[in-house]
């Protein structure tokens, strides 16, 4: 993995603050409005079959699928699963044949079932069967997760090359120690691009993968699904049905991208340029300087270079991306 930052001369600081983030630490949309673009929002008011499918008659786990457990009314996503008899009757929902998703920035308010009771498994996921099996698990308590409220797993897979590799092979994917997540809704995130994705829990990195093996690289289908555990953390007697999975406002945002055109600029107009941000090919920057308590944000696939005299005042920051040759788009 190459990361190219150039600085020809000097930069002044003055004092300063200067922030270089080689592509491993990228921001949000919150932290980078410029190169962002909301690309879907569902508030869940009501149910938007112009993106979403209930899953049908299937199943994952021990549940078995019925539309009429997913209902979406007053911002809230809720999927319902009851016990009728010996069978596990649950809700979910996806975007199939409707929307798949590619790199950016994906973002939902979760509340879990109630802890103290086992079985509950399913969450926040995005998958596709086309050229491989890609997975990106956001969020995905186990039944044992599940009772205990307070801890969950999240997973990243790919295929390449014929081969299908986990990140649970080489990095850890369970979390523990966080408050009742059935107690309130908490904010879980992704930023997917093309050289690591970076799992979120209200806003702090939780989980964080760059080795290429473990990417995907094809579009995915978005899932919100309620399972039910078959394995270890299966239901017991203690659990007591009907059980409620909620989510709110689900939100997906891109990058903004011209990577076939670069810039090459003398005294780089920084506020002129507000709204035609995007992930361009590359920067050649002179003599410029940051605005006045400003954050900015340059991103670009090949390189990003600055040269004779580049001003960054005191209270502003600036921050550089490069995406190594690679359009996240």
């Amino acid at each position: 993995m190459k990361h190219l930052f150039l600085i020809s001369h000097k930069v002044l600081l003055l004092p300063s603050l200067l922030v270089l983030s080689f592509l491993i630490k990228a921001q949000t949309p919150n932290e980078d409005l410029e190169h962002y673009v909301l690309d879907t929002y569902d508030n869940f008011n009501t149910f938007n079959s112009n993106l979403w499918n209930r899953v049908p008659y299937m199943t994952w786990g021990l549940e078995t699928y019925n539309a009429n457990n997913v209902t979406a009314s007053g911002g809230v996503l809720t999927l319902k699963c009851e016990k009728i008899g010996n069978n596990y009757i649950s809700g979910g929902i996806e975007t199939a044949n409707k929307k798949t998703f590619s790199y950016g920035y994906f973002e939902i308010e979760i509340k879990t079932p109630a802890s103290g009771n086992k079985g509950p498994w399913g969450g926040f996921w995005m998958h596709t069967g086309e050229g491989g099996w890609d997975e990106i698990d956001v969020f995905e308590p186990n039944g044992n997760d599940n009772y205990l409220g307070t801890q969950f797993h999240s997973g990243i897979s790919a295929t390449h090359n014929g081969i299908h590799r986990l990140s649970s092979e080489t990095h850890p994917n369970h979390f523990t120690g966080y408050p009742d997540l059935s107690a309130n809704f908490h904010k879980f995130a992704v930023i997917w691009t093309p050289k690591y994705v970076n799992v979120l829990f209200n806003g702090t990195s939780v989980y964080e993968i760059v080795e290429p093996e473990y990417i995907p690289s094809h579009p995915m289908v978005l899932f919100l699904t309620f399972q039910i555990d078959a394995w270890g953390g299966a239901p017991n007697s203690s659990t007591s049905f009907p059980l409620y999975w909620q989510f709110k406002n689900f939100k997906y945002y891109r990058l903004k991208t011209d990577c076939s055109h670069g810039i090459t600029q003398t005294n780089f107009d920084f506020v002129s340029h507000a709204n035609k941000y995007k992930v361009q090919k590359f920067y050649s920057l002179t003599n410029s300087t940051v605005p006045n308590n400003k954050n900015i944000v340059l991103r670009a696939t090949d390189y990003i270079e600055l040269k004779g005299e580049f001003t960054v005042p005191l209270g502003s920051t600036f921050t550089a991306i490069t995406h190594c040759y690679t359009c996240p788009d």
